[in-house]
């Protein structure tokens, strides 16, 4: 396998446009941090064809950290089919051979905090979700967010803040920073250097207690420990559901929310609907949740480690295709329920792989890893590698 440092390219995000056509969006240069608050260069958006050459087209969005990507297929009326790109930071761009469009989101437009990191179109609607609960729809009228006051039960797991009243754990978490910058040194002689810790330690919780007053601080406190919407599946606005931070599972008719019988505390990052309408929710510590809003869910029992953490789920024929982070591809049949790793007939690219995203179109999956795109015909694995990471 190629040294990941050789490559030029790291792919972040992407989906698949028909049997011979995939879209995606890559980073620039290896060990780009992606969620840096300097972006860096730009995100660079490739559309890569098999007919009738192989080739790769390319053009750059600035000031763009793409985190997810979706086709919308030809419409009636002559309207092409395009491929959107969303952007943490609320924009989105619109891609088709007509030309290419950018809009916000959000209201807010560029004074937008951020956070958005999944881009959905199920039936005719368009969602986007992300950090601190959002849920985004548009309709005739534009943008609007969806109210998810649900994810405050699903908030991220947090410290017991009586914790920080406690000079031992105090020290123990920011004893390290008292003699960096300007602060003054601490004594040598050791009481004299405990008497002043604990002087400091009385003073940092008194402005502490001062803090937790401010209601504007406890209100972007409780914003920020929101619980995250990783992902969105369903048949349109009416049928909607989300998953995201602590197991959450919550299912929107068009109107409300509801929240079903918790069955898992693992984050699930992806959401998959096979054909027959059966939901497939993956996640960290090898979660598997399948079910419906009528039914219920449960977690299915199966013999992968708990140490694979799950990331994405297509079905492809009568089979469910899971990725994993830094684990592969592992398959679930919806004929046995058997989940079993991938191994045989594979390409060496796949061992192991930190997946990106499983797409399927007719009769060809598609896969994409950090380094390379690989397509599946029912037959033989075709690895990808564009020119740069050659």
């Amino acid at each position: 396998m190629r040294d990941p440092e050789s490559n030029l390219l790291e792919f972040i995000a992407g989906c698949a446009v028909d049997e011979d056509i995939y879209y995606l969006a890559a980073a620039l240069g290896p060990g780009h941090d992606y969620y840096d608050p300097d972006p860096g260069p730009p995100t660079r958006m490739f559309v890569f064809g098999r007919t009738p050459k192989e080739e790769w087209f390319y053009h750059d969005l600035q000031d763009f950290q793409v985190m997810s990507t979706e086709l919308v297929p030809e419409e009636e009326g002559g309207r092409p089919r395009r491929v959107l790109a969303l952007d943490f930071y609320g924009q989105l761009e619109d891609y088709s051979r007509a030309g290419a469009t950018i809009e916000y989101v959000s209201a807010e437009g560029a004074d937008f905090p951020g956070g958005l990191t999944r881009l959905r179109l199920l039936g005719d609607a368009l969602f986007c979700a992300g950090t601190r609960g959002q849920i985004y729809h548009r309709g005739d009228g534009g943008w609007r967010q969806l109210p998810t006051q649900f994810a405050t039960a699903f908030c991220e797991e947090d410290e017991d803040e009586s914790d920080l009243d406690d000079f031992d754990s105090w020290l123990e978490d920011f004893g390290h920073l008292l003699e960096l910058g300007d602060a003054p040194a601490l004594p040598r002689d050791p009481m004299e250097r405990d008497a002043e810790l604990r002087r400091r330690f009385a003073d940092w919780r008194a402005h502490m207690t001062h803090v937790r007053e401010d209601e504007r601080f406890n209100q972007l406190l409780a914003e920020f420990r929101m619980g995250s919407v990783n992902d969105l599946c369903g048949t349109g606005f009416a049928d909607l559901y989300a998953i995201g931070s602590q197991g959450l599972i919550a299912h929107w008719d068009g109107s409300s929310w509801t929240v079903p019988e918790q069955v898992t505390t693992a984050e699930l990052f992806h959401a998959c609907r096979t054909d027959q309408g059966r939901l497939v929710f993956v996640g960290m510590d090898g979660t598997i949740v399948t079910g419906d809003i009528s039914t219920g869910f449960e977690c299915l029992h199966h013999d992968v480690s708990e140490g694979i953490n799950f990331n994405s789920a297509c079905q492809y024929k009568q089979q469910v295709y899971i990725g994993s982070e830094n684990g592969g591809l592992y398959v679930y049949s919806l004929e046995t329920g058997a989940v079993e790793p991938l191994l045989e007939g594979i390409p060496e690219e796949l061992r192991d792989a930190t997946i990106v995203d499983i797409s399927s179109v007719g009769s060809v999956l598609w896969v994409l890893t950090p380094w390379d795109l690989i397509r599946f015909d029912g037959t033989a694995w075709q690895v990808i590698v564009h020119p740069d990471n050659g």
